[in-house]
């Protein structure tokens, strides 16, 4: 039976999922829950390995164009003075200092642009508004039912729906990689430079800055070469979840204030940055333990769905995006049981390291880096056939 693989969620796992799946000439469909793409959502860190994965499928000079090289990172405390030596990643093989690898920071908008005219232009079939209700699976296909009534049939399922994905709710029901609260809660922005007032300057810059600070970090950098707005994300360390009614609940006007006056007493304008921003998303953060499975039967996960990263370890997108590659690659080249089998054994000591890495933000430790996913390559994200 020819291969028709469906995939629930259209985020960056799931458009490149379905790019590499027509690479490979195999028939793909992508079932998104959103109504439209639009001007949402905070930035992305992407690594070496997620760049090189972009590029397979010929985006390297789009990308390019939308996104910023981070050739230039400052690592400072409240007051800036500067926690580690200023980083400078000039691109050159030894000169990579503390052994940062090279990083871009993009727009989460522009990426799924990027890949949303890819696919496009590649006449893969998208549909949005469409919310997964349940999944049956017969000898040798998988039928999807939505929640609008409508139905779909196909002969393998990807799960790319993000942290909270029904499909690996269904897959692995309660007790099983339970979603739980990650000891943390993150605000991620976007604020228009021309907003910033006298405090331009200081922002506008080549460089990104990362302020570490008692119990949080605070990240802010340019994300494209010439869009007139800058990033910024805030990972707050706090064991016990916030009630709803001092979250959730909060109105974002008196959420954005009350974050801004945290500020007062900064050095560094941050209290004009968070004051001026428009596009202002908190969140709590939510993970699940690593996975033993990543499959069963006709049905795989990739993405959020799967590994729920950190954001501590700035690789969910890179991570995702390999997974697409590397997936795609064995299912070019093995019957599906082979493949699902291969991508989990092939993947998990990639995953665990990841998993481990938000450490690095957390206590600022640089001991045993080979431990970490941050200091290394990922695994193969060439096309070629599988080693």
């Amino acid at each position: 039976m020819t291969k028709k693989i469906i995939i629930i969620g259209g985020g960056i796992a799931g458009l490149a999922m379905a790019l590499f799946l027509k690479r490979a000439n195999i028939e793909s469909v992508v079932y998104e829950q959103a109504t439209k793409y639009g001007i949402a959502g905070g930035n992305f860190v992407i690594h070496p390995s997620g760049v090189q994965v972009l590029e397979e499928l010929g985006l390297g000079e789009v990308l390019k164009a939308n996104s910023h090289q981070m050739t230039d990172i400052k690592v400072m405390d409240k007051e800036g003075n500067s926690i580690f030596e200023d980083m400078e990643m000039d691109g050159e093989k030894d000169g990579e200092k503390e052994g940062m690898p090279h990083l871009i920071n993009i727009a989460r908008f522009h990426l799924i642009d990027i890949l949303y005219q890819k696919s496009i232009e590649q006449g893969i079939e998208i549909n949005f508004g469409k919310r997964l209700k349940s999944f049956t699976e017969g000898d040798d296909h998988i039928q999807v039912f939505f929640e609008d009534g409508t139905e779909a049939k196909g002969t393998l399922l990807v799960g790319a729906d993000g942290v909270r994905s029904k499909i690996r709710s269904i897959l692995f029901p309660f007790p099983n990689y339970p979603l739980k609260y990650a000891g943390k809660w993150g605000v991620y922005g976007l604020v228009g430079l021309d907003k910033l007032n006298e405090h331009r300057e200081f922002f506008d810059s080549e460089t990104s800055l990362i302020y570490f600070h008692e119990n949080f970090n605070l990240f802010i950098s340019k994300h494209h070469p010439t869009d007139n707005e800058i990033s910024w994300s805030m990972i707050v360390n706090e064991e016990k979840k916030v009630s709803k009614k001092h979250f959730e609940e909060k109105p974002i006007e008196t959420f954005r204030s009350d974050l801004a006056n945290q500020f007062s007493d900064w050095e560094a304008p941050i209290k004009q940055l968070i004051e001026n921003t428009d596009n202002f998303i908190p969140k709590q953060l939510f993970k699940i333990d690593l996975m033993n499975h990543y499959s069963y039967g006709r049905v795989v996960l990739i993405g959020d769905a799967l590994h729920t990263a950190d954001p501590n370890a700035g690789m969910g997108t890179t991570l995702g995006l390999e997974d697409a590659l590397y997936l795609s690659k064995l299912l070019r080249d093995h019957d599906y049981d082979d493949a699902f089998h291969y991508y989990e054994t092939d993947r998990k000591d990639r995953a665990a390291k990841v998993f481990h890495s938000a450490s690095i933000l957390d206590n600022l430790t640089l001991e045993n880096t080979e431990d970490f996913a941050f200091f290394g390559e990922g695994l193969s994200v060439s096309w070629d056939k599988r080693e």
